[in-house]
Parts: C-alpha cells; sequence; structure tokens
C-alpha cells in the first residue's frame, strides 16, 4: 500500500524505542519487553482506527523452505484471513537487485482483531527458538493517523510517521523508553533534549582514543561476552545540577547524586550494557556536561556477570 511505502522510505520522523533490558533476565526480561511493546501499541492504536497488517519475507527465504507467516494464528476472527492480499515486491534492502524479492502480504484489520499478547510474544521469541515464533517482519499500519509500527524483535520497535507533531506526544510520554543510543538523533529531530548540543571533531577525537585506551587497559575481550555496568562521573555547578539529574533521568541510565561540594555537584549516571557501545555512551554523557556548563569526569567499569 501507498502509506506503506511512503513511512518506510522516510527517515526523519522515527523514534527507536528499548523493550528488552539487558540487566533484566529470565520471565522478568520478558514481562518488560511485553509490557513495553503492549503500551506503546495501545498508544498508538484505538478501536477507530483503519489499521494494515503487512507481512514481508523475501523470496531467498521462502525457496530456502522457511514457512510463510500463518498470519491467521495473531487473529481472533479467523475468516479475515480470506481478506488477505500477496504481492512480490522489490527486496526492501536492495532494490536494484532484480532477483532478490519480497512476498508482502497484507491485511485490513481492527484493532480488536489482533490477538495482540500473542503477537509480541512470537516476535519477541525470534531470536531465541522458541515457540510462538515467526519469521518474517510484521509492520501495523494506523491508516487514520498516518503511523507505522515495527516491533522488530526482543531488543525494540521503531515508530514511523510522515508528520513529526504525531509522533511528538509519544516522543514525551514514552522519552524514558527511547533507545539510548539512538537518543542524540531523535532529540535532534524533535528538537528536544540534547537538541544543538555538539562536540567539536578534536573533542570526538580526544574521546574516542581515550575510550580505546580505557577498554585495552581492562582487559575485557568486546568479542566476547562484555556486558558491564559502566558509570560516569559528571561535575555540574549547583545552579544546573538538579535540571541535570532530571533529564538524565528521563534516559534508561540510573542517576545518583555522588557528592556536592560548595559550588558543583558529583553526579553518577551508570547502565548495565556492552563495553562495546562505550563510545555512544560517552557520547551522551559529553554533552549533558556541555549542556549543563560542567565536566565530563570519564567513566569506570566492572563486569555484570
Amino acid at each position: 500500500m501507498k502509506l506503506y511505502n511512503q513511512l518506510m522510505k522516510q527517515s526523519f520522523n522515527w523514534i527507536r524505542f528499548e523493550l528488552g533490558l539487558v540487566e533484566l533476565h529470565g520471565s522478568k526480561y520478558f514481562k518488560e519487553m511485553h509490557d513495553r511493546a503492549k503500551s506503546i501499541f495501545n498508544f498508538l492504536f484505538t478501536e477507530s482506527d483503519s489499521i494494515w497488517l503487512i507481512a514481508s519475507v523475501s523470496n531467498d527465504n521462502a525457496y530456502k523452505g522457511m514457512d510463510l507467516p500463518n498470519i491467521k494464528r495473531f487473529l481472533r476472527n479467523k475468516k479475515l484471513i480470506y481478506n488477505l492480499k500477496c504481492k512480490t515486491v522489490p527486496y526492501e534492502y536492495d532494490e536494484e537487485d532484480t532477483e532478490m524479492r519480497t512476498i508482502q502480504f497484507s491485511l485490513k484489520v481492527n484493532k480488536k482483531d489482533i490477538r495482540l499478547d500473542y503477537l509480541i510474544e512470537a516476535i519477541g521469541n525470534r531470536d531465541f527458538a522458541q515457540k510462538p515464533m515467526i519469521n518474517c517482519n510484521l509492520y501495523f499500519v494506523n491508516e487514520t493517523k498516518g503511523i507505522l509500527f515495527h516491533m522488530y524483535d526482543d531488543r525494540g520497535c521503531d515508530v514511523f510517521s510522515l508528520n513529526r507533531d504525531t509522533l511528538s506526544t509519544l516522543y514525551h510520554k514514552f522519552r524514558k523508553w527511547i533507545l539510548d543510543y539512538n537518543r542524540v538523533q531523535i532529540d535532534q529531530a524533535f528538537e528536544e533534549g540534547l537538541f544543538n548540543c555538539f562536540e567539536t571533531i578534536e573533542e570526538k577525537e580526544k574521546r574516542l582514543k581515550t575510550n580505546k585506551l580505557k577498554v585495552n587497559e581492562t582487559k575485557i575481550n568486546l568479542y566476547q561476552n562484555n556486558t558491564c555496568r559502566i558509570t560516569h562521573a559528571l561535575e555540574i555547578p549547583n545552579e544546573f545540577a538538579e535540571a541535570c539529574v532530571n533529564e538524565i533521568g528521563l534516559t534508561g541510565f540510573i542517576v545518583t547524586v555522588e557528592d556536592r561540594k560548595s559550588d558543583s555537584t558529583i553526579i553518577n549516571v551508570s547502565k548495565t550494557e556492552a563495553l562495546a557501545l562505550i563510545d555512544y555512551q560517552t557520547e551522551l554523557m559529553s554533552l549533558y556536561s556541555k549542556k549543563y556548563i560542567g565536566n565530563y569526569k570519564g567513566w569506570s567499569v566492572e563486569k555484570a556477570f
């Protein structure tokens, strides 16, 4: 459908949310993933919205014997499956490859027709080889509001819109769940948070060099399990400290006030994540320090598991 193609090809009005949290395990991990995905979906879709469910699988995977999506199991009203449409389109990631094609299924549904809990569970199980599971990409297009929702696996979901204002309320309501890796980019798009906060080329080069040296000192192998508790120290003038704590508190990091001096406050910011992702973390902390006229003191690390 035309709206689906428009939403998939634009990359400006977009938010990526983190669903599964690496510091959680077992049932707690899957419950958090499920609750977040369901909350976002329910916020975006109402009973009165016109919704398209779209499933796509490459013909390469189909020819290899992968199961085509059994969409009927995600429906409360099984008879709706008779309205399923199917077409073959250019492969979504390489339109110049004439041999690679995508088999695209589409079905118009109402929100009440969707077995949402079961569907979220099936997508969340994609990388865990456990049932229920689905081996294709599923998208939901809200034709009424011009929004596309795509939960890609247990780690996260993307929401697209042709209109930035349409996503503004979503940005504010679930700001804490935005994937921190993409937070700078998303804040810039919505002109909030770290909007207009930038590093110089020299600052970036120095930061990356420092990170590389410190990672080497830890002797942690980034090609094996390198999940760590990473803690950053920011020194912020007292007059801006509370605002800084409040803003970082709207991220996926944990914030604690470590020490309050006569003119400045030491703020500790921590997150359990792969040490291989240290570069984006230090970029965030450097920008928050700069925004609040402070000083980024650096980071420390300890193995999480």
